[in-house]
């Protein structure tokens, strides 16, 4: 029996193939990833649309990457 990962991967079964499943992983994990705020600091920085990014302590909006801000 297959051990189930740390992160939550619903929806990609057998049937998509080891390498979709791969940059799948990669992407959320980077996607999920903890982040400091450019104004405070914090690590409350997240993603609250695709491409806006903004910290629950400050209130700092950011444009930046899809998955990363960059």
């Amino acid at each position: 029996m297959p051990r189930k990962s740390k992160q939550s991967l619903s929806g990609l079964g057998a049937k998509h193939g080891a390498t979709v499943r791969k940059r799948y992983t990669r992407i959320y994990r980077e996607l999920k990833a903890k982040r400091n705020c450019p104004s405070c600091g914090s690590r409350r920085f997240t993603r609250s649309a695709v491409g806006v990014w903004t910290c629950e302590k400050c209130g700092h909006t950011a444009a930046g990457g899809a998955y990363t801000f960059s």
